[in-house]
Order: structure tokens, then C-alpha cells, then sequence
């Protein structure tokens, strides 16, 4: 999987067309992933949501049973990616989170084991 360019340069929080790019970005990565598990567009939601106390802009992937989220700190050096269980849509405490390597997103393997690891916590087995 090739990772978008807004990954891994952030720009000022007032660059409206870098914060526009890092959004489309994180929620075609979020789409991609529900796409190769074969999950409907019914079955899943992406919503984007901040979090005020730590100045972070999230992006989420939500199942019935599976968060995956993209957070963006303004000023950090990357993105920061997890995944845990959750129990329903409302859910946003669930398990524990489970960072991911994002660096490793960039290779066929890393992208497969993630996958594969997502479809096995989402309940999938195809």
C-alpha cells in the first residue's frame, strides 16, 4: 500500500489546504481498509472527531466490533495509528489500543499481516 505524502509532513494548523489533504487522505486509507475486508458500507462508519484535551484530530474507522483509528497531533512528526475492539458503534472505549507501524504500512507484508490481524479482531474470516 503507498501511504500519502500528508502522513508523514504535517503542515501549520492554519494551512487549510494541508488540513484538507491530510482529511481526504486519512479517510481514503480508512475506506481502502474497509474495502479489502470486505466489509459493506452499511457495516462500517468513518467519522473524524478532535480531541480537545490533547489537541489531536482523529479519524476513525467504526465496526460493531472493530476501532481503527488515524490520529494527527498539529506539529507532531507523522500520524499515530491503532486499532482495538469495541463493542457496538457507540463504543469508543473497547479493549486497549494496539499501535500500528505505520512505516511498515508501506510494504506488501506489513499491509497484509495488518489486514489479516484486522479481519481476525473485526470477526471476519475471509
Amino acid at each position: 500500500m503507498k501511504l500519502p505524502k500528508s502522513f508523514f509532513v504535517f503542515p501549520l494548523p492554519d494551512n487549510q489546504a494541508a488540513c484538507q489533504a491530510l482529511r481526504r487522505d486519512a479517510c481514503r486509507v480508512l475506506r481502502r481498509f474497509a474495502g479489502d475486508m470486505a466489509l459493506r458500507p452499511r457495516d462500517y462508519t468513518i467519522r473524524e472527531h478532535r480531541q480537545r484535551r490533547r489537541d489531536v484530530d482523529v479519524f476513525a474507522l467504526q465496526t460493531i466490533s472493530l476501532l481503527v483509528e488515524i490520529q494527527h497531533a498539529p506539529g507532531a512528526e507523522g500520524i499515530r495509528m491503532s486499532y482495538r475492539t469495541c463493542r457496538g458503534r457507540q463504543d469508543f472505549t473497547g479493549g486497549r489500543d494496539n499501535a500500528v507501524n505505520v512505516q511498515s504500512l508501506g510494504t506488501d507484508m506489513g499491509y497484509a499481516d495488518l489486514l489479516s490481524t484486522l479481519r481476525v479482531v473485526a470477526g471476519r474470516r475471509s
